[in-house]
C-alpha cells in the first residue's frame, strides 16, 4: 500500500479516539480491528528545572512499546528553548519507532550574527525539514510534503518608526521520506513547528538592518515498514502530545519576565537609534550648508566680485581677509593644500566621501556617529 501525505487527513475526533483507545483492556486477546491504535500514556518528567518533579508534558504511543521520555536542560542556551522534550518509544520487534528530537534554533542578519544562533538559510518549514533530513537521515528519499494549516498560526506584524517593524509566524509541515535498513525498505513521516521571527532596523545613515530568527519546536517522527505506517494513527499521536498544566504556567511565567525585560531593551534601542538619526540628520544639514557656502564662493570667482573684492584688499595681511570673511585654514590631508572653513566651529572633519563636518563637540568622531569615516583637520598660520 502506498500511502502520501496529500491522502492523509486530520480526523476532527482523533483526540477523543485517542483518549478512548487508551481505556481498552490490557487483557483483551483479540486482534484489534484494521486501522485501529491502541496507546498508552507516556509522562515526561522534569527532575531539573524546578525545586520539585513536574509533569512537562505527556504523550500517548501504541501500548506495548518500548519507551524513554524526559526533558533535558541547558541553561547556557541562548538561541531557543532551554528546555528540551525528548522521546525514543519502539515496538517490541523493532521493526516500528516514534522519536521526538530536540529543539533547535538559527538564524540569518545583514550585518554580523544573530546572538549565540548559528547562521542558516532556512526561511520556511519545508527547507528546514529537508536540511533536519540531510543531516539526521543521510540517504533518505525525499516522498512528499505538505504544509499543515491546521497546526499553524497566522503571521503577525507590529510596525514602529523608521520604516521597521516585526513579524512573527508559527509554520507547521509534515515530510513523507523513504529508506531501506538491513534490507527492508522503510517509511518514515517527520512534522515540525517553526517559529519565526523577522526584525528590521533602520539605523544611522538610513541604512536598515534585518534580521532573522528561528525555533524548531522539535522534530516528531514515526517510522515503520513499507506499507505499514499509517498517516491518521500518526497525527493520533501527535495530537495527544500536550504540555503539563503546572510546569507551563511555570514556563509561561518566566518567559513573561524575559519579554517584559526584552522589551524594556528594545525601547531604549529604539530611542538611541531616533537620537542618532536626528544627530546624523543635523550634521548632513551642516554639510548641505557647507557645500551651498562654497558653491556661492565659486560663483563669485565667476562673476568677477570675489576678485574684485580681492584687488580692494590686496595690501591687507592674509589673516586679515580670512577674519573678515569668517573662515579658517585647514590643512587638506588628501591634496596637501589649504582649506577654507567656517572658523564659528572649533573642529572640522574631512569625511571620506570628501564632504566636511564642523563641530563644536570635542569628542565627536564620524565612523562611530554617523558610520563614516573620517580625519580631524589641522588648523594652519
Amino acid at each position: 500500500m502506498t500511502i502520501t501525505l496529500a491522502a492523509a487527513r486530520a480526523s476532527p475526533v482523533v483526540c477523543a479516539v485517542a483518549s478512548a483507545l487508551v481505556l481498552v483492556a490490557p487483557a483483551a486477546a483479540q486482534a484489534l480491528p484494521e486501522g485501529a491504535l491502541r496507546v498508552q500514556r507516556v509522562e515526561f518528567i522534569d527532575r531539573q528545572g524546578f525545586e520539585k518533579p513536574l509533569v512537562a508534558a505527556t504523550i500517548m504511543v501504541p501500548a506495548g512499546w518500548q519507551q524513554q521520555a524526559g526533558v533535558e536542560w541547558n541553561v547556557q542556551q541562548r538561541c531557543t528553548r532551554p528546555h528540551a522534550l525528548r522521546l525514543r518509544a519502539q515496538a517490541p520487534d523493532g521493526s516500528a519507532a516514534i522519536e521526538l528530537a530536540p529543539s533547535e534554533g538559527w538564524g540569518q542578519a545583514t550585518q554580523g550574527a544573530v546572538g549565540d544562533c548559528p547562521r542558516a538559510p532556512w526561511r520556511n518549514t519545508q527547507q528546514y525539514l529537508a536540511a533536519w533530513v540531510e543531516r539526521h537521515r543521510p540517504g533518505a528519499r525525499w516522498l512528499d510534503y505538505r504544509a499543515r494549516p491546521d497546526k499553524s498560526h497566522p503571521e503577525q506584524r507590529q510596525a514602529f518608526g523608521n520604516g521597521g517593524g516585526f513579524s512573527q509566524r508559527m509554520e507547521s509541515g509534515q515530510a513523507l521520506i523513504a529508506y531501506n535498513v538491513g534490507g527492508r525498505e522503510m517509511r518514515e513521516t517527520l512534522v515540525a513547528n517553526v517559529s519565526f521571527l523577522q526584525s528590521r532596523f533602520v539605523i544611522a545613515g538610513g541604512q536598515a538592518f534585518e534580521s532573522m530568527q528561528a525555533q524548531a519546536l522539535g522534530v516528531l517522527a514515526w517510522r515503520a515498514p513499507a506499507g505499514t505506517l499509517d498517516m491518521k494513527q500518526f497525527d493520533a499521536v501527535w495530537d495527544t502530545l500536550r504540555p503539563g498544566p503546572e510546569w507551563q504556567a511555570r514556563i509561561n511565567k518566566a518567559n513573561a519576565e524575559m519579554a517584559a525585560d526584552n522589551q524594556r531593551t528594545q525601547a531604549e534601542i529604539s530611542r538611541i537609534n531616533a537620537a542618532t538619526q536626528r544627530e546624523t540628520m543635523a550634521h548632513m544639514a551642516l554639510r548641505g550648508q557647507i557645500r551651498a557656502q562654497t558653491q556661492r564662493e565659486v560663483a563669485e570667482i565667476h562673476n568677477g566680485t570675489w576678485r574684485a573684492r580681492q584687488e580692494s584688499n590686496e595690501r591687507m595681511h592674509t589673516d586679515n581677509v580670512r577674519t573678515v570673511r569668517e573662515v579658517q585654514a585647514y590643512r587638506d590631508p588628501r591634496s596637501g593644500g589649504v582649506v577654507e572653513l567656517s572658523h564659528h566651529y572649533r573642529h572640522a572633519w574631512q569625511l571620506r566621501d570628501g564632504s566636511y563636518v564642523l563641530t563644536d563637540n570635542p569628542s565627536f568622531n564620524p565612523s562611530r556617529d554617523i558610520g563614516i569615516g573620517g580625519v580631524e583637520l589641522d588648523r594652519t598660520k
